[in-house]
């Protein structure tokens, strides 16, 4: 599958801040937050759910992949959403392995090291 997924019967701006919180706390940058649900409201006058587009880098791991091919900027920042789903909500983590085992030869191990870890630091997430 080209995304991980977690489920949380919290609202999603509680999942949110928490993430944010964890994340800086493991060396992540938050390089964009998209607030969709704002965003259609203000340009169209559209009620949307509570949705968010996050886009996180861990600068460490930036300058390794970088250093492998430039072409690798292709899978950085990382892409995580969040969003509200009835009760719960689900945060889903972009698995940027999969477009670069099937594209890309240079780098594709540290592409794969730094995923795993950001995988893991998901996987671990209790808001």
């Amino acid at each position: 599958m080209f995304y991980l997924e977690k489920e949380y019967q919290l609202n999603a701006d509680e999942v949110f801040e928490s993430l944010i919180f964890h994340l800086k706390q493991n060396g992540y940058v938050v390089v964009a937050d998209i607030d969709v649900k704002s965003i259609l409201k203000k340009a169209l006058n559209y009620d949307f759910s509570n949705y968010r587009i996050l886009e996180i880098c861990n600068p460490k791991a930036a300058k390794d992949i970088l250093g492998n091919d430039y072409l690798n900027g292709l899978f950085i920042p990382c892409k995580i959403v969040i969003y509200e789903d009835g009760e719960n909500t689900k945060l889903k983590l972009l698995r940027a392995t999969e477009l670069s085992e099937k594209f890309f030869s240079k780098g594709k191990e540290v592409i794969e090291r730094y995923q795993l870890e950001l995988e893991k630091l998901i996987e671990t997430f209790s808001p």
